[in-house]
């Protein structure tokens, strides 16, 4: 459900009869925001829920973790962190007890679980460290344009040390890695942006291109069609690669979400699990006006089932 004070309880709310094409969507967090929306925004028009084990696909189940009592939706709260960090475990739980086959995550708010003490900075790092994964990407995706980043969420002025050889090769390998075994996509294409404007114009702009040029030859000594660096602001115009590789948040995220902002979905690569999210945050300053769209919910639901539709056939 993600922060209950956010707009993940109404996303949910809005999806859940858009979400199931052939999965039972089990929905984890805390029924009594769900149940206050339910009777106040939704003047009890929006679906109920069943109990684990006794959906099906289009009726949901939840799975009821814990109570935060009077949220206060729009507002940051330590309490509202530490509940949506529950409900991840709970998820994790049922995962690797095989209860569930994926898992679908609406926005948390990095400021509530900093002040809960979770020691995370957000989704991505949480789920690779539990899931034992040390060689994991962010991708970015709408429909056929996908953004995979070589750092995360960091800030900008530690990027170029980030920027390393094995650091870019990694996130290109699994990139092509998970085209490959997740969407079917063979011998894929990958285009790699540089760090710097106009990808370092021959060293006259910084010489972090250098490291991207390396991982790139290496990428292809494995057999991986990489290509670049290439100049960041020309690169996306056009769809005509399988995956980009952005060397920092915004340089990747900035074009995806321009492009299709509602349909935009965030897989992370590399997990031993199926995991996709909203490519959107809490939505705070809108939580409980009913304006939420859950376009990237459903999105992100069905890219997991067919990830793990796939996996299983394949």
């Amino acid at each position: 459900m993600g922060d209950p004070a956010g707009i993940g309880g109404e996303l949910i709310l809005r999806a859940v009869g858009r979400l199931a094409r052939s999965s039972i969507p089990v929905v984890i967090g805390d029924a009594s925001v769900l149940d206050r929306l339910r009777s106040g925004l939704f003047q009890g028009r929006a679906p109920a829920f069943r109990p684990l084990h006794q959906g099906s696909p289009g009726s949901p189940e939840l799975v009821q973790v814990s109570s935060v009592g009077d949220v206060r939706l729009g507002m940051s709260d330590a309490s509202c962190g530490k509940a949506s960090y529950e409900y991840i475990l709970e998820a994790l739980r049922l995962l690797f007890c095989g209860e569930v086959a994926a898992v679908v995550t609406c926005p948390i708010n990095k400021k509530s679980i900093q002040a809960a003490g979770v020691p995370f900075v957000g989704h991505t790092e949480m789920l690779a460290h539990y899931g034992g994964a040390a060689d994991y990407v962010m991708m970015m995706a709408a429909g056929a344009f996908r953004v995979s980043l070589a750092t995360i969420h960091v800030p900008l002025r530690q990027v170029p040390a980030l920027i390393t050889t094995a650091r870019v090769f990694k996130t290109i390998a699994v990139t092509a890695r998970s085209l490959e075994g997740d969407f079917a996509i063979r011998a894929p294409r990958i285009k790699v942006c540089g760090v710097n404007p106009h990808a370092g114009e021959q060293g006259v702009m910084g010489d972090e291109e250098e490291a991207v040029r390396e991982a790139i030859e290496l990428a292809r000594q494995n057999n991986i069609r990489a290509e670049g660096p290439y100049p960041a602001d020309s690169l996306f115009h056009k769809v005509d690669a399988d995956a980009y590789v952005a060397m920092y948040h915004d340089q990747g995220l900035i074009p995806v979400k321009t492009r299709a902002f509602a349909r935009t979905v965030n897989i992370t690569l590399g997990l031993p699990f199926v995991r996709t999210s909203v490519g959107h945050g809490t939505g705070l300053d809108i939580a409980g006006k009913g304006q939420a769209d859950p376009s990237s919910l459903v999105e992100a639901y069905r890219t997991a089932e067919a990830i793990c539709a796939f996996r299983s056939n394949y």
